[in-house]
């Protein structure tokens, strides 16, 4: 063995306790590293801990395979898989270890990987006792505390790799360090995950201090690739980018007047529209921009991004990046910009700074895109230069700061207090039209405000020379969704696709595509996106529409793998646990479903809904599966977490809701029509009430009321719904046994908006349906 010159592990947290963030994931990636090595030859090193990792320089270097040496000798074997041995040290060893279970394999070294990295992060193991005996009881008996709980900076998805190691079962955790290692190294990228990301359910970043900004661009960089260049470049270790993609990051305020930020955004979104109107080159929208200059501005701030230019490239998939600075000279603002090729860092060419009073601001940067355009022209499309003419006139200071205002809340999900100050910047300027797309989709995220949104689309839509292409086809798609013209609004999307294609569009997309019963489409499309970079950061919607495609095609297994990538991502977001539990379901693993259900009665409720819901989903698809008697008890579970909830959020009417869905589930016909007939007497016209209390009317005998309300649901003209009166008509016939009335039903509330998606094959009600021919081939995926 060679000597090393260096500290141990041990001796360093012995003296520092836990290790910076990005420290600790280098020496786990340099630890797996050998471990994966070790594991390709058969040999399971049996004693990973702080004492038995040498620090050479930068490098960490694993020693002592004395234990499996040992074990080797003592059985003859060089594979670790022999009964009665249970050497190694006890703070580290893995359950079936601790417990000399007779099939042990390199999984038991995955799961000490999980302890060290547990005390790296946290300066501590996750079990601790008196005796080595207690210690090893608490490695087979009890779940550890997030790591989160000890150290809150530890980012989502290194916590949730962390605590997937140390999954009880070695069947949860990952299979071998060959398959951990790929998932650190990703840590270890700028924008691969050692920083924290939020959880919020829209392309969401938390606002910066205004107090200080940090630039995504260091000395106004500007980067562009050629097109006679190589097409992708893919920079070691990093995604693939699309040396044809612009993006144009948010400008650098050097002035030093925190009232000059919006300065800074408004340059990026002008240049950006104007290269979107060209139409000749591939732009990332202007919001998709603004979200991954927000979020590396944190980056940059906290130490964790060295390379902005580099960083918001990876973070886009754009090989051309557009940003600068701008700064004050006595009563001027002054604009520069550069150009630099993300494939190596070089600058490719200078734009003359152009300048213009502070009051005239929005001058000085109408003639910066021209300059900016004019030189992208040499490198990219003659076409541009031209197109810079005649763009239209840039916004107002004023109008754009209100539309800067209102993105931020969009941003992080305040829709209804985004709207006012996204219809705000349009009425101070008139042919400032993006706000009103913005406020479209604010509103059409608020309930009831689907008339809204509609107007405000309609009011965008009808100006739209003032739009970029991107902007107009979204607004054009969401005003279909609004109007259950899903089939338009999947042309209109696919438009918006071709003009960005790896933007939100393509998500969006895919949404409709999946609406549409189409999901191998969905799939596809959303495999182009990189989940946890770009438009998709802090959107979990991703991981739905994935899984729930992957469901409606059979692929159960791939479901499995996507929910679990999704859990290292968002580890304490509920539903992702009811997709793995729903995908083992499918693989008739039900022995491994407890578990889940374990973690999940802990998690607090997400936006898809709450633990009780979604229990209530997994026994829909275990009665789905062939497995009658663990659906009733999953009922049961169900219906216990909405009557145990506290009296004030138990009398919420979406308590109430969800109580009255599960007691339906499970048997409980009465109970549920006094839950429904209180909800219709304090909602008279909303169909979701009416239309269950119609339904579970027919399952009690009450024809009179059930032929009353099914009169009430076809007499609606009300718009906005999407088929779901349509939808409750067909299960009033399916449970009256009326199949072939109720399958037209369902065809004609798909042609009036109407989705297809996971739900139908186990929805409760239409039971009648399962087995029956037309339905079946009414649910057949189409593509």
């Amino acid at each position: 063995m060679p000597y090393v010159e260096g500290e141990s592990l041990r001796v360093k947290l012995a003296q520092r306790g836990e290790l910076p963030i990005n420290e600790a994931v280098r020496v786990l990636r340099d630890v797996v590293d050998a471990l994966a090595s070790a594991h390709k030859h058969g040999v399971v090193h049996r004693d990973i801990k702080p004492d038995n990792v040498l620090l050479a320089e930068n490098h960490a270097v694993v020693t002592d395979f004395g234990v499996a040496k040992a074990v080797s000798e003592a059985t003859g074997r060089e594979k670790l898989t022999t009964a009665g041995v249970a050497l190694g040290t006890p703070a580290y060893m893995a359950p079936e270890q601790a417990a000399a279970d007779p099939h042990i394999d390199q999984r038991a070294d995955i799961y000490a990987i999980g302890v060290l990295a547990y005390e790296l992060l946290t300066g501590r193991p996750p079990f601790t006792g008196e005796t080595p005996q207690s210690v090893l009881s608490a490695h087979v008996t009890q779940a550890p505390e997030p790591v989160t709980s000890h150290r809150q900076a530890v980012p989502p998805a290194l916590a949730g790799l962390v605590m997937r190691c140390l999954e009880k079962k070695p069947a949860d955790r990952w299979q071998s360090a060959g398959e951990l290692l790929p998932q650190l190294e990703a840590l270890m990228t700028p924008s691969g995950g050692v920083t924290p990301t939020q959880t919020t359910p829209v392309p969401a970043v938390t606002p910066v201090s205004r107090k200080r900004r940090v630039p995504v661009a260091v000395a106004a960089a500007v980067v562009i690739v050629a097109v006679g260049a190589v097409a992708l470049l893919r920079p070691t270790g990093g995604p693939v980018l699309d040396a044809d993609r612009v993006v144009v990051g948010v400008f650098e305020n050097q002035s030093g007047d925190p009232s000059l930020d919006v300065v800074g955004t408004m340059a990026a979104d002008w240049i950006a529209q104007g290269l979107q109107r060209a139409g000749i080159v591939d732009v990332v929208p202007a919001a998709t921009a603004l979200q991954a200059s927000r979020f590396l501005e944190a980056e940059i701030g906290a130490g964790h991004v060295t390379d902005p230019v580099r960083a918001l490239a990876e973070e886009t998939g754009a090989g051309t990046v557009v940003a600068g600075t701008y700064y004050v000279e006595r009563d001027s603002i002054r604009l520069q910009a550069q150009v630099t090729s993300a494939a190596d860092g070089s600058v490719l060419g200078a734009i003359e700074p152009v300048s213009g009073s502070v009051e005239a601001a929005r001058e000085a940067i109408e003639a910066l895109r021209e300059r900016v355009m004019g030189l992208l022209a040499v490198s990219l499309d003659e076409r541009l230069a031209a197109s810079a003419q005649g763009g239209g006139v840039a916004p107002t200071l004023e109008a754009y700061r209100a539309f800067d205002e209102g993105m931020k809340l969009y941003l992080s999900a305040e829709f209804s207090d985004a709207v006012p100050h996204l219809l705000r910047a349009t009425a101070l300027d008139s042919t400032f039209v993006v706000p009103l797309v913005y406020a479209g989709f604010s509103l059409s995220n608020v309930p009831g405000a689907e008339a809204r949104s509609d107007s405000v689309l309609d009011a965008a839509i009808e100006r739209a020379q003032w739009l970029p292409a991107y902007d107009h086809h979204m607004a054009e798609a969401m005003r279909a969704s609004l109007k259950g013209d899903m089939g338009e609004a999947h042309r209109a999307y696919s438009s918006a696709v071709e003009v960005a294609p790896g933007s939100k569009a393509v998500y969006n997309l895919a949404l409709v595509a999946q609406w549409l019963n189409r999901p191998r489409e969905a799939v596809e499309r959303l495999q182009s996106l990189d989940p946890e970079r770009g438009a998709m950061r802090s959107w979990v919607g991703y991981w739905s529409v994935l899984c729930g495609s992957y469901h409606m095609l059979g692929e159960y297994g791939e479901e499995l793998d996507a929910a679990r990538r999704a859990q290292l991502q968002y580890p304490n977001e509920p539903f992702l646990l009811y997709v793995e539990a729903r995908a083992l379901v499918g693989l008739n693993r039900l022995d491994e479903i407890e578990e889940k259900l374990e973690r999940l009665r802990g998690l607090q409720a997400d936006w898809f809904g709450t633990a009780g819901g979604q229990l209530r989903n997994i026994g829909d698809e275990l009665r789905a599966h062939g497995h009658p008697e663990m659906a009733r008890e999953m009922f049961r579970r169900s219906v216990e977490w909405f009557e145990t909830r506290p009296p004030a959020e138990a009398e919420r009417t979406v308590r109430r809701y969800g109580l009255g869905q599960s007691l339906y589930r499970a048997g409980r016909y009465e109970e549920t029509e006094a839950v429904f007939e209180r909800l219709v007497e304090e909602h008279p016209n909303d169909v979701r009430y009416r239309g269950w209390l119609g339904f579970v009317s027919v399952k009690l005998g009450n024809e009179e009321r059930a032929s009353e309300i099914e009169g009430w649901l076809e007499g609606l003209s009300v718009p906005y719904l999407g088929g779901l009166h349509t939808v409750f008509r067909a299960a009033i016939a399916a449970a009256r046994g009326e199949r072939d009335r109720a399958v037209a039903l369902l065809q004609d509330a798909f042609a009036q908006g109407g989705g297809y998606g996971v739900p139908w094959h186990r929805q409760p009600g239409f039971e009648v349906l399962w087995d029956y021919p037309p339905f079946q081939e009414l649910m057949r995926p189409k593509g």
